[in-house]
């Protein structure tokens, strides 16, 4: 099992394979905005510092919702799309 870090919370977590990172941070008290949780309103975009490899590929939509605010993956991401990958990469998230 990897952990997820959310540098701004210091928050550590343990997230088993397939989790979804929204429930993660609504599980655990992180600080990280949501607004539409659809992957369109950009409200929960954040950097992924390390594990990028370790989260579920970004979809379509979410890439289109990235390029419309100047983003790219895999080193930006919109949280309520993630889902982190079957690894032992840890993940830091960092949101602005």
């Amino acid at each position: 099992m990897a952990r997820v870090t959310f540098k701004n919370d210091n928050l550590t977590v343990d997230v088993p394979a397939g989790k979804s990172l929204k429930d993660v941070c609504d599980e655990n008290g992180s600080s990280i905005p949501f607004g539409c949780r659809n992957g369109v309103c950009g409200t929960c975009l954040s950097a992924v510092n390390k594990g990028k490899d370790n989260i579920s590929p970004a979809d379509d939509n979410e890439k289109m919702t990235l390029e419309g605010f100047g983003c790219q993956p895999p080193e930006k991401r919109l949280v309520c799309q993630c889902k982190m990958g079957s690894g032992n990469e840890d993940v830091e998230i960092e949101n602005p």
